[in-house]
């Protein structure tokens, strides 16, 4: 996209904010995730198009709810209620993808039963858009429309009006029209104009590449108008603009776009039909009777107990485990974290519990194999010739225990977190003024890191300097490594990891930046496989389905 788009300074990328929110719900004594969400935050700082966006990216949820039939009810109340949160923060749309999952993917819970059901496309549809109608009835969201009106139906805009967002539709197929146009630029084309419009088109795809981290966003003709071609731009002359829209258009219905009723909306974004003003005149009535929630009771739960609430604009939320969906998919697949089973859930929902208030635990967890229990604390057993072998110390030292068919050696090893246990990492018993401390000390030891890894004097000034580069010294020689235990290890692979998330240098002097950077390209990549099967396979239903008409 920036290559084929560079002559309209389309933007090197789009930065986001990614956030989670899990739902928990006690089940005979244990909190069980039953219902998940991913969302990309684009604020008012992102240039066009993706500014002031949000996108629904993933959703998922269990059926293990009770009651049962209140499930669609609390789901929407939970996107409702997002959606007012972002229109209240400034963010001027919501855009959403319907698209189910594909038989055997999970999106975010891994196995969960086989007997729920997966929704169709236009009854995956119809519960986006009874959710939104509600929304328009509580005056949070304005008009709603589609991805294929906004931008394709008028043919005034070219592809660079399209929000760029992850995981979506459109980033993924313009990136693969753009290739099939480069590739018959390269087999001759036909006559110079042609070469000329290809060429854009290919400086689109790169673009589109490093804009991975964006989200759709609708609204955008305003802020796009406003840009340095402010004339009507006619999509019939670009290739690229016009495959799209032959592709989206029989599916337009799936790509919805949402305008949100923030301060800055104009009067055509905030319409909405004859109905629906009917009923805001009667819910308004209904409301004017209801008791006014205080600030007071707002602060505690049903049971007087207090409630924090957290600023996130304020503040910073990291969780490892939950940085991405691919993220939380892969520690429940490492880790066997199942919900096909009530008793499964409840296991998993108690382990991502204790990983999220143990943030520098490790996160594979051994199961000892005399006993089947998970290794949390203190000594592990470990077995270096047979794989993932295990004992506890209760094992160990148990002469009756049943070994199985290892008879070597074990090598004692201590487990990661076992400060954690006693008092020392718990990152959910932090004030918030610790947790501003650690992400100072973070940002310290970051820039110690780069320091360190390129100084080559003797006589530096930095009295950290040394010590840093004696862990990096011993990070290159340690047989234990940061998967055996070695806190040294751990500690400098997460420098590295917050280092190689912002550096954009291809070759990078930080030792082992390449090889941290390559493990993040994987995930992605894994990502990014998922979303294209999801598009193809949209892509071929509609298809066959236009070709039977």
């Amino acid at each position: 996209m920036r290559q084929r788009y560079a002559h309209k300074n389309y933007p090197e990328e789009f930065p986001y904010r990614c956030k989670c929110l899990l739902v928990f719900q006690n089940l005979d004594g244990v909190d069980v995730i039953l219902f998940a969400l991913y969302v990309y935050e684009h604020d008012d700082k992102n240039p066009a198009p993706n500014s002031r966006t949000v996108y629904i990216s993933y959703l998922d949820s269990v059926y293990y709810m009770r009651p049962r039939h209140l499930r669609t009810f609390v789901y929407h109340e939970i996107l409702i209620a997002y959606l007012d949160y972002a229109r209240k923060r400034g963010f001027a749309s919501a855009h959403i993808w319907a698209c189910p999952p594909l038989k055997g993917d999970d999106y975010i819970f891994y196995a969960k039963p086989e007997d729920q059901k997966t929704p169709k496309d236009n009854r995956l549809r119809q519960w986006y858009i009874d959710m939104l109608i509600e929304c328009q009835r509580r005056e949070i969201v304005g008009k709603l429309t589609n991805m294929y009106d906004l931008y394709f139906s008028s043919g005034n805009f070219d592809a660079t009006a399209v929000p760029y967002l992850e995981g979506d539709y459109f980033s993924g197929e313009v990136e693969h029209i753009i290739k099939e146009v480069e590739e018959g630029k390269s087999k001759g084309g036909k006559g110079k104009n042609k070469v000329k419009k290809k060429s854009k088109t290919a400086d689109t795809t790169d673009k589109t590449k490093k804009m991975r981290k964006g989200t759709r966003s609708g609204g955008l003709e305003d802020d796009f108008i406003k840009g340095d071609d402010p004339q009507p731009f006619d999509s019939s002359s670009d290739p690229v603009m016009k495959q799209l829209g032959d592709f989206i258009k029989p599916m337009k219905d799936s790509f919805i776009v949402a305008y949100l009723n923030w301060e800055g909306a104009t009067e055509e974004q905030r319409k909405v039909p004859k109905e629906i003003l009917e009923d805001r005149k009667k819910l308004k009535l209904i409301e004017a009777h209801k008791p006014v929630l205080t600030e007071a009771n707002v602060k505690t739960d049903r049971k007087g107990n207090p409630v924090k609430i957290f600023d996130d604009d304020a503040e910073e939320l990291e969780c490892e485990i939950l940085e991405t969906r691919q993220d939380f998919l892969n520690l429940c697949k490492k880790n066997h974290y199942q919900f096909d089973q009530p008793r499964r859930a409840k296991h998993t929902s108690m382990m991502v519990l204790w990983h999220l208030h143990n943030p520098d635990a490790a996160k594979i967890v051994q199961m000892c194999a005399g006993c089947n229990k998970d290794i949390l604390n203190g000594i592990r057993y470990n077995c270096p010739q047979c794989t993932d072998y295990d004992l506890c110390s209760d094992c160990y030292k148990n002469p009756n225990v049943q070994r199985g068919s290892c008879t070597h050696q074990l090598v004692p090893k201590s487990v990661d977190g076992d400060s954690n246990q006693n008092g020392g990492g718990g990152g959910g018993q932090k004030t918030e003024a610790q947790r501003r401390e650690r992400r100072q000390h973070i940002k310290l030891h970051i820039q110690l890191l780069e320091h360190a890894s390129l100084c080559n004097s003797s006589k530096c000034t930095s009295s950290n300097c040394v010590k840093m580069k004696q862990y990096l010294m011993h990070s290159k020689s340690c047989k234990q490594n940061h998967s055996g235990g070695c806190k040294i290890c751990k500690r400098i692979l997460s420098l590295l990891k917050y280092h190689a998330l912002s550096c954009k240098t291809k070759n990078c002097l930080i030792p082992n930046c390449d090889l941290v950077k390559d493990r993040l390209r994987q995930m992605r990549r894994q990502q990014q496989a998922m979303d294209d099967r999801r598009r193809q396979e949209m892509n071929r239903q509609y298809r066959a389905g236009s070709s039977q008409g």
